[in-house]
């Protein structure tokens, strides 16, 4: 692979266990794809001033004109974060919205969904992809005055390679040292070609010495970034205020950014009605459908991104036999349950990927509904085990997913199963999933641009034994998957990692580990006044991963 390399060096414009794992698990964070909707136009990718591609296209409506320096915007956000540490934070979405405005990634992600440099000025692999020198922008400082070295570098994904909550996303690093002042070398334990895309997730985030070194220092961040921190109030808003000193020149544009936390969305949609926030993230079908009415505003839909399906502990009974799970599956009618609980929004699924994305097959090998099989996989289980295929279903108490657990239940029920429904906090959830304590769970995730960025829920490294942490949530893997995998991993071949993300849906897909029901829309609404966001050509909109673009959000000034 050859290196990645700013195309210029002289002006750079351009939760306790539960709410620690949520983090990683982003339940409702990962990746958002974006269709564009009302008002939203895809257009041609941005390039700033030094040259590099960014993820704001020049051609949307909603970020036509010339940047106007000054102002307060407040965001809505549909959670907080226990951290502000990128080493222990809950970063999903709304953590990574809050973070990016107060920390800079190592690497960014261009237009295309490729890892740029950010902090790095550039990354440079060997010939077999398993050593990276990672060369930092000189002059670059904390906001406490601390310069970003090569030390500091290391000190950082050497903290996060021990750490809980991003540990896993650097299992497959060797060793970090320091070359010179500006430069790193990290050793991986495999070739791993595509590890400048982890560096865009939360491990690639720069914190300061100072903030490592302290304890709480998650509740005072101290970061590279546009913002610096002003204050945090837990449940109800974090605000940040323009940094002078950002080594990109000319950016921020505001001089304060408030994040709002409503946790409710049909109160966050109202709160955008009456000018309380300017903007806001929302993931539900409900709201979505609702703001699609709402012409006076912006809509960015987000299309490409998260399935939601039933997660199936397949260390447990009754889904430690595929039967019970092959029999979940064929009972399970997308079509009505997208009716009932997503009509217009939620887009039906049977596998991890979107069309457009590496991996995505149009001859899914997934079973299609059909409930006559169904019925006979449930009487073959119980003349098997002699018991009757009974289970719980685990989902959360928001009144969106306890209409989708009833929903689920009247499918399943039909085709002979017997199934109680546990509705509980999504910490609890969470927790419960990631230690193996349940049978079945509604869930969310995947969809990164890269898929190499799910690598850890699907592969058998990161499957947990008895009551440990598994980030693969539904403890299966086989060596055809890892294979395909690891492959996948270890080169830059587009077409070769097609056919073997592919490939390793079809060995997932043939375990039936999950029950695909809906890709979900995540969604960014804002009043007309703002700019500086706007659709990716690879479907994302920064829900991902890193928001470079929080420097670039901006207010017009208000009209008589």
């Amino acid at each position: 692979m050859s290196s990645l390399t700013s195309p210029s060096t002289g002006s750079r414009k351009s939760w306790v266990l539960g709410v620690a794992i949520l983090t990683i698990v982003s339940l409702g964070a990962a990746g958002c794809g974006s269709s564009g909707s009302n008002n939203a136009t895809a257009g041609s990718v941005a390039v700033d001033q030094a040259g590099s591609a960014d993820q704001t296209p020049s051609g949307a409506a909603f970020d036509q004109g010339t940047p106007v320096d000054g102002g307060k915007m407040v965001w809505g956000l549909d959670a907080d974060t226990d951290s502000f540490s990128p080493l222990s934070g809950r970063w999903d979405r709304s953590g990574h919205m809050m973070g990016s405005a107060i920390f800079d990634p190592l690497t960014t992600l261009d237009a295309s969904g490729e890892p740029v440099p950010y902090l790095a000025e550039s990354l440079t692999p060997n010939a077999d992809n398993t050593e990276w020198d990672i060369k930092l922008h000189s002059g670059v400082l904390f906001h406490d005055g601390t310069p970003l070295t090569a030390d500091v570098v290391v000190l950082n994904l050497t903290e996060a390679k021990k750490a809980l909550i991003t540990g896993k996303g650097l299992a497959g690093v060797k060793d970090v040292t320091t070359i010179d002042p500006l430069t790193v070398k990290v050793t991986t334990t495999q070739p791993w070609a595509t590890f400048p895309t982890a560096l865009a997730s939360q491990i690639g985030y720069m914190a300061a010495p100072a903030m490592i070194a302290d304890q709480h220092g998650g509740e005072h961040p101290i970061g590279t970034g546009p913002f610096t921190f002003k204050e945090w109030v837990p449940g109800d808003h974090m605000a940040a205020v323009k940094n002078p000193a950002y080594w990109q020149a000319g950016l921020p544009h505001l001089d304060e950014i408030d994040f709002k936390i409503v946790t409710d969305d049909q109160q966050r949609v109202a709160d955008l009605a009456d000018g309380t926030v300017d903007a806001l993230t929302t993931s539900t079908a409900s709201s979505v459908s609702q703001l699609r009415t709402m012409t006076d505003y912006n809509l960015l839909e987000d299309a490409k991104g998260e399935e939601r399906f039933a997660s199936l502990n397949t260390e447990q009974p009754p889904f430690n036999n595929i039967k019970a799970r092959q029999a979940l599956a064929y009972a399970t009618d997308i079509d009505r349950y997208i009716k009932a609980t997503g009509a217009g929004v939620y887009q039906p699924v049977n596998g991890m990927f979107a069309p457009g994305q590496l991996g995505y097959n149009t001859e899914s090998s997934y079973p299609a509904y059909d409930l006559a099989r169904a019925k006979q996989l449930v009487a073959d289980y119980t003349t098997e085990t002699g018991q009757p295929l009974s289970f719980t279903f685990l989902n959360t108490s928001s009144i969106d997913d306890t209409k989708t657990s009833q929903t689920l239940k009247d499918m399943w029920e039909q085709a002979g199963m017997k199934v109680a429904l546990e509705n509980v906090g999504e910490q609890d959830e969470v927790v419960a999933v990631v230690l193996g304590k349940y049978q079945a769970a509604d869930w969310r995730n995947f969809g990164q641009p890269d898929p190499d960025g799910d690598y850890l829920w699907w592969h058998s490294s990161s499957v947990g034994k008895g009551a440990d942490i598994s980030l693969n949530t539904a403890r299966y893997a086989t060596p055809a998957i890892d294979m395909a995998l690891d492959a996948a991993r270890a080169t830059t071949d587009k077409s070769a990692r097609n056919e073997l993300y592919q490939e390793a849906e079809r060995q997932i897909n043939a375990g039936v580990p999950y029950v695909w029901y809906a890709r979900v829309v995540c969604a960014i609404a804002a009043a007309k006044r703002v700019h500086g966001y706007g659709d990716a050509v690879n479907g994302s909109d920064g829900t991902i991963g890193p928001k470079t673009w929080v420097a670039k959000l901006w207010l017009a000034a208000p009209t008589s």
